[in-house]
């Protein structure tokens, strides 16, 4: 009797294991589907974040600039996603910048037929409002695909595309340039000499990829890019398992004070590869540059 019993315990607690060996991979795959689902849709909306920069080297005679920054909106070829886009542009001239800056990753994948059409994409970025313009470098995405046909888009909406050069601005009569380079995929090595004007005045750069900012001249009082999407998925204590620099983290999202520069990337709009996004959601960033103490002006 007593090894009956025995046998009969044994029976019932090896069901009992194979019952929490059950209930235990339902919960962690109910809890992986749950977490899939919050990182697929926190890919669908957007918020608004603003900084405060105070940029020493945008002196203290320039204006204060509100600069909106919106890259990498990788839009694909569907009604939710241009009516995103137009969200999107409706929040952004809610913040009424003085200086809108596109930098690049208008459309999405590496073929024509993953992404809106580029006129689809411009004719929506065209609502755009900044009374200093709005203004593009291409992305890599851009450049895969019909680079052309994208800066006639852009162009045919009002939108200047400044690649490799630099154009003179003018914020309640205070002069500035605004300078964009070429993305560094494209174009590993720019000429630094060439695009940064030789005078005093301040300038703002912009890029697509961060990666140039490694060879950019302590001269700028800040430059922008977009391309890391902020690594998409953050996690904590661990951070990103992947961001798209050869650089790793060092400029993964925000502001960077990089030796003697100052960089601010943002995580942008979209997303890239996985429609996953954690603790980095897509952003509008909004800059209140701000000149050192001395000139309380702004536009």
């Amino acid at each position: 009797m007593k090894a009956d019993g025995a046998i009969t315990w044994l029976g019932g607690h090896r069901r009992l294991v194979f019952r929490l060996v059950l209930l235990w991979l339902f919960m962690c795959s109910a809890a992986a589907t749950a977490l899939i689902v919050l990182m697929r849709g926190n890919c669908d909306v957007f918020e608004v974040h603003r900084h405060e920069i105070t940029a020493p080297r945008w002196g203290s005679g320039a204006p204060r600039l509100r600069v909106a920054v919106l890259a990498d909106f990788h839009v694909r070829p569907t009604p939710e996603d241009l009516k995103r886009l137009e969200r999107i542009v409706a929040a952004a001239n809610a913040e009424a910048p003085d200086l809108i800056l596109l930098p690049g990753d208008f459309v999405a994948g590496h073929l024509p037929s993953h992404s809106a059409t580029p006129e689809e994409i411009a004719v929506r970025l065209g609502e755009l409002k900044a009374e200093l313009g709005v203004y593009a470098v291409l992305g890599n995405h851009d450049h895969w695909q019909q680079p052309q046909r994208i800066e006639a888009a852009l162009a045919a909406n009002g939108i200047v595309l400044l690649e490799n050069r630099s154009i003179r601005l003018e914020a309640d009569g205070k002069p500035f340039h605004l300078v964009g380079v070429t993305d560094w995929l494209k174009q590993r090595e720019p000429d630094w000499g060439a695009l940064l004007p030789p005078d005093s005045l301040p300038s703002l750069v912009m890029t697509h990829t961060p990666d140039v900012f490694d060879s950019m001249p302590e001269k700028p009082a800040l430059a922008m890019a977009g391309h890391t999407h902020g690594g998409q998925i953050d996690l904590p204590l661990l951070g990103a398992p992947a961001v798209p620099s050869r650089f790793g983290e060092r400029y993964q999202h925000g502001l960077i004070r990089d030796r003697g520069n100052l960089v601010f990337v943002t995580a942008g709009l979209g997303y890239s590869i996985l429609k996953l996004r954690l603790n980095c959601p897509p952003e509008i960033a909004i800059l209140d540059l701000i000149p050192p103490p001395g000139n309380p002006n702004r536009i």
